[in-house]
């Protein structure tokens, strides 16, 4: 949401500091500024505070809170009907900290929530547009925001006692190597899909907005979007496999899944393509395995742009060598030639014939069929010109 400071400023009585220092107040209160552009901010609202913030007057009230600012009037529409009890002494413990009884009731009065006393525990109502105080835990969050959670001192954890029993964690590494081993690549999809049998009140996504019960949906999504992208990483025989180890949320109770692309026959017949890895028993099956440690290469910069593919076939004499072919073609690629396979040989009457599929990207922009077919013509002449027989 992009407002200005004098869009701001038209709702105080009192002169407001600079843009940088509003923009510092908002991002040292857990709001998000996407960007600043002379006096104007580009406030990030996220999803929870959609309700009261989506407005100059709900940013202006959440100024007025941060910055301890009276605002020019202030109304209020009613109280939310959902009454909170917190103790001070819940509040410290929910966020580890001290605060003064005298602070968190500072706090209450700049956010303008209705606060009663009972003894030690305050009974609170939020101003009707806050739809995100609904339970203690919400209360404490909001002192915390406001008065800073630098305030809260740092809290080492607690050392671990005894030797955690990671069997079951082992079993899942385990399984999970072996099916790299069959040539199946490990994706992880999101929790969320369009229907399901739990579904969130404020879903980050308005198109899904449930819970998965399985991971068939995103899974074989996730496969379509592999099979265009397969031959920047794979060989032109190589199917996609891809499987998924993640948490599912059916009615009857959430668990641990399994799920491929397809069956592993090495697995025999009884092995589907699922597997409910909750109820198995994973821990006997890792208790003795080390998981391989996989050690990464150093990143380098993806396309963004679409890829090509051309394939090339040719007969050469009896005993000429692949890797001459394939230094004949990249060396006359060019640097727009990301991927070379062989895909294909068989003899005939004492020939060779080599078949090669060739990837064509760019870095910087859309390649198009005409530049691709001329890198080709040159590589067929450069490969004639040898003596060998393009087909």
């Amino acid at each position: 949401m992009k407002i200005s400071r004098n869009d701001l400023q038209k709702y105080f009585i009192a002169p407001l500091p600079s843009t940088t220092a509003i923009a510092d107040a908002f991002t040292f209160h857990c709001f998000e500024i996407e960007e600043i552009e002379g006096d104007v901010l580009d406030i990030k609202v996220l999803t929870n505070r959609a309700a009261d913030c989506n407005s100059e007057a709900g940013i202006a009230v959440e100024l007025s809170a941060i910055l301890d600012l009276p605002l020019k009037s202030q109304s209020t529409n009613g109280f939310s009907d959902k009454i909170i009890e917190v103790s001070l002494l819940r509040i410290n413990e929910i966020l580890g900290a001290d605060f003064s009884e005298a602070e968190v009731e500072d706090v209450f009065r700049r956010l303008h929530f209705r606060v009663e006393k009972n003894g030690n525990v305050f009974r609170v109502a939020a101003p009707l547009p806050r739809l995100d105080i609904e339970i203690p835990e919400d209360v404490a969050e909001e002192v915390g925001r406001i008065l800073g959670y630098d305030r809260v001192p740092e809290t080492e954890f607690p050392p671990i006692s005894g030797t955690p029993d990671q069997a079951r964690y082992r079993g899942i590494e385990k399984m999970k190597d072996q099916l790299v081993e069959q040539g199946f690549i490990e994706v992880s999809t999101q929790s969320f899909t369009t229907k399901g049998d739990v579904y969130l009140a404020n879903p980050l996504d308005k198109t899904k907005p449930a819970l998965r019960t399985s991971l068939e949906e995103n899974l074989q999504s996730a496969l379509e979007r592999a099979k265009q992208y397969a031959p920047l990483v794979l060989p032109p025989k190589q199917s996609v496999k891809l499987f998924e180890v993640g948490t599912v949320f059916p009615k009857k109770g959430e668990y641990l899944e399994l799920r491929m692309t397809e069956r592993v026959k090495e697995w025999g017949d009884a092995a589907g393509s699922s597997d409910n890895l909750s109820v198995a028993r994973l821990e006997e099956y890792g208790k003795d395995y080390t998981p391989k440690r996989y050690t990464l290469s150093t990143y380098k910069p993806f396309s963004v742009y679409p890829f090509i593919t051309r394939d090339i076939a040719l007969w050469v004499s009896n005993g000429t060598e692949v890797s001459v072919i394939e230094s004949l073609i990249q060396g006359n690629a060019g640097k727009l030639l990301i991927r070379l396979d062989k895909f294909d040989q068989f003899e005939k009457e004492g020939k060779v014939s080599y078949a090669f599929r060739l990837v064509f990207q760019s870095i910087e922009r859309t390649l198009t069929d005409e530049e691709v077919s001329g890198i080709m013509e040159s590589i067929a002449t450069v490969l004639s010109a040898k003596g060998y027989e393009v087909r």
